[in-house]
């Protein structure tokens, strides 16, 4: 499964409005999907799967118990047996919920969220992974409640009343993302990392049946913590890629995706690599002699100023080179599961726990720490009246993180504190158009028992990518031998490359690409300003004004402030446009 929606009544006398079952059948896709559903009283799902990862994804028994999963469980019980799917994770999975245990989630290692329905106890239960990677959303209701593993779908849904929460938002606007719980909207919340949700007469019990957090293990020697981790990223690569001889896979110039297709390329997979950056950047280079090393296909997107100022262009060109290579290599016609390194540089590289940001927690100075990490929050484009209650906003919510957090040694406190807000978070928007996109990934550096294998220990021999590089050692096929962009501050690339390439965190475009970026934001500006929405209350009118004159003119670059009333615009309009009255 892909993509679902559901509803449950509190009370089993009471049905679920009519009105709110066809909105939920009506928003789960935007495309031509067939929407299988299940329909008893005091309980919908419906739910589209556009058939990535094979079969299963819904299992309903003869007694009335149904479990849906999206995305990959990958239970343990499978390691080793190549021929083990998803169907054999919804048939081991299901009858374990059926009995009210978690030991089937507990057991699982992938990325994926679910629901499930006991008939006989009228109880429904909804979850995520152990990091909370494949989101799930609920609104729970005086008499319902109502969920969705795409936040749009309760955007859509009249029924779901959309309260602004100036909280949530300032946390987008700072961090890309809200924290703990969070969403723009008060009373809409996102299920935390390893949580169940049940749903019952009762009304809503929330449980985590897992946890990272508590008492570190006791170490081993560093050369064997560094085998162990190879050696489940390994077994993390064979258990997704099974018996498939072809492997679709992102290559940039950095380490996170050469790992990924050095992995894959180890096992005799036949690689196809994509990359999408500037052309004579490190990112374009490294990842073609990465390609050249291996032996694998790789395939370069073009850049220009017009494809990187329409943002979303990216994922459509990589949908076109998906369809155009896979229609001649693979007869499956099974959509290809690309290949992703997302999770990679925070929960392997620990980028962003600087050592002096260490240093600061160990000695108490939590706040300063906070302050290094993020420091930047310019409220210029506030109105007046709410400037004062938001500056205060983002280091106080990290505080707040951080003292939920069980962990003693303070360089992991900070980095389970991203891992469950800003790694968990990080493919958010990616699954929220998976109906659209069609796009699946696999997360190998999201899975479980290969995270275990880091979360588990102290911090310091992983700071600054430094386990990172012992550890890529371990692939048989020279990886470190190539030359790759280095994050500002970790361990330096030495080895040598062509002079004069483009640096990432240095000027990655060409002049005229920023120039393009920044009159699009000009442009989203003056809309905001013209809008019968514009949230006068929070911001302030003239500064947006001169920001967009700037930005046309090119004096000054300000679209991180544009950025920021384009947020806050962005969830207050959705908030107006629910409270309007419904047309006649």
């Amino acid at each position: 499964m892909t993509i679902f929606a559901g509803a449950f009544s509190f009370d089993p006398n009471t049905p679920l409005p009519y009105a709110l079952r066809t909105a939920l059948r009506q928003h789960v896709t935007r495309s031509a999907d067939a929407v299988a559903e299940v329909d008893q009283p005091g309980v919908f799902l419906a739910k589209v799967d556009i058939g990535a990862f094979g079969p299963g994804g819904l299992h309903t028994d003869e007694a009335g118990n149904t479990t849906a999963i999206a995305g990959e469980p990958l239970l343990s019980d499978g390691e080793g047996d190549l021929a083990w799917n998803r169907e054999n994770d919804m048939e081991t999975l299901h009858p374990l919920l059926a009995q009210g245990s978690h030991d089937g989630l507990r057991r699982a290692r992938g990325t994926f969220c679910g629901v499930h329905y006991n008939a006989a106890r009228r109880e429904c239960s909804i979850f995520v992974d152990k990091v909370g990677v494949r989101p799930l959303y609920m609104w729970v209701g005086p008499t319902f409640a109502v969920f969705a593993s795409a936040l749009r779908v309760l955007e859509a849904v009249t029924q779901v009343p959309k309260e602004f929460d100036i909280r949530g938002v300032t946390e987008i606007v700072v961090f890309g993302y809200p924290m703990a719980d969070r969403t723009p909207y008060l009373g809409i919340s996102m299920l935390m990392p390893g949580e169940l949700v049940r749903f019952s007469a009762n009304g809503a019990a929330r449980e985590r049946y897992f946890r990272w957090d508590g008492p570190l293990v006791k170490p081993v020697s560093h050369e064997e913590s560094v085998r162990r981790c190879h050696e489940e990223f390994m077994s993390a690569i064979k258990r997704r890629q099974r018996t498939e001889k072809i492997g679709a896979a992102f290559l940039s110039g950095g380490l996170d995706s050469r790992a990924i297709v050095g992995g894959l390329h180890a096992i005799g997979s036949d690689v196809y690599t994509v990359n999408y950056a500037p052309d004579g950047s490190q990112d374009q280079v490294f990842a073609a002699l990465v390609a050249e090393k291996l032996g694998i296909h790789y395939t370069q997107i073009e850049t220009t100023a017009d494809t990187v100022a329409k943002g979303g262009h990216r994922k459509a060109e990589v949908a076109k080179w998906i369809a155009s290579t896979f229609s001649t290599v693979d007869t499956s016609k099974k959509p290809p599961v690309l290949w992703s390194g997302d999770g990679g540089s925070v929960a392997l590289g620990h980028v962003y726990v600087k050592r002096k940001l260490v240093e600061l927690m160990a000695s108490g100075k939590i706040k300063e720490a906070v302050r290094l990490f993020n420091p930047d929050f310019s409220t210029s484009i506030m109105g007046r009246g709410v400037r004062g209650s938001v500056a205060d906003i983002p280091v106080d919510s990290v505080l707040a993180e951080l003292d939920a957090i069980d962990c003693d040694d303070p360089g992991r406190k900070f980095h389970l504190f991203l891992m469950f807000n800003d790694q968990r978070r990080h493919l958010a928007d990616h699954f929220e158009d998976l109906d659209i996109e069609r796009i699946e990934f696999h997360l190998p550096f999201f899975d479980a028992d290969y995270l275990e294998t880091i979360m588990r220990l102290p911090s310091a021999p992983f700071l600054e990518h430094h386990f990172y590089m012992d550890w890529l050692v371990h692939f048989p096929n020279e990886l470190n031998m190539v030359p790759w962009q280095a994050y500002p501050g970790h361990v330096p690339c030495t080895l040598p490359s062509p002079p004069g390439l483009k640096y990432q965190w240095d000027v990655y475009y060409d002049k005229a690409v920023y120039r393009q970026l920044h009159v699009s934001f000009a442009q989203r500006g003056r809309q905001i300003l013209s809008d019968d929405a514009f949230p006068s209350h929070l911001l302030s009118r003239t500064a947006l004004a001169l920001a967009v004159l700037a930005n046309y003119s090119g004096l000054r670059n300000y679209s991180y402030l544009i950025r920021t009333a384009s947020t806050y615009h962005r969830y207050w309009k959705t908030c107006s446009a629910h409270r309007a009255p419904a047309a006649p």
